[in-house]
């Protein structure tokens, strides 16, 4: 029995041994179809990644755009901030005007300085000197004649 139960266990150590070799084969044999078997490439053109990068594009654009119409505004904003700061502190001169006028003795004082300034009337018998050094003042206040430039 000793024997026999060596046999068969050199049977099974056989079997086992050829069973473990099989394998071996099988598994290089499959290894082997898989380097041989045809790789396939990649995609040049992928389809998410192209979606992706319109996204990402279509959203910088617009950001862009928005960051400049922002600051655009906020141009537009401080011109107008300006321009009612002007405006208020030009009504606030005119409502001082308009105070001024309520008084005749200052309404007087000012319709003589706008007659005399703008219209360059004087008051009767009053001389008006003229200096000829100064031609500026002569024909821009129109005060003088051509005639008076022409003779320097």
């Amino acid at each position: 029995m000793n024997e026999e139960q060596r046999i068969i266990e050199l049977k099974k150590k056989i079997n086992h041994y050829d069973f473990r070799e099989k394998e071996r084969e099988i598994k290089e044999q499959k290894r082997i179809n898989k380097m041989t078997a045809p790789i396939k490439k990649k995609r040049k053109f992928n389809v998410i990644n192209f979606l992706f990068l319109v996204f990402v594009m279509y959203f910088a654009y617009t950001a862009f755009n928005q960051y400049e119409m922002l600051a655009d505004l906020n141009g537009q904003i401080a011109e107008k901030e300006i321009l009612k700061a002007e405006t208020e502190k030009e009504a606030l001169e005119l409502k001082s005007d308009v105070e001024k006028l309520s008084e005749e003795e200052t309404l007087m004082e000012i319709i003589e300085k706008i007659a005399r300034d703008q219209y360059k009337m004087v008051k009767p018998n009053e001389t008006i000197y003229i200096d000829k050094n100064k031609n500026d003042n002569k024909l821009i206040q129109g005060i003088g004649s051509q005639k008076d430039l022409i003779n320097e």
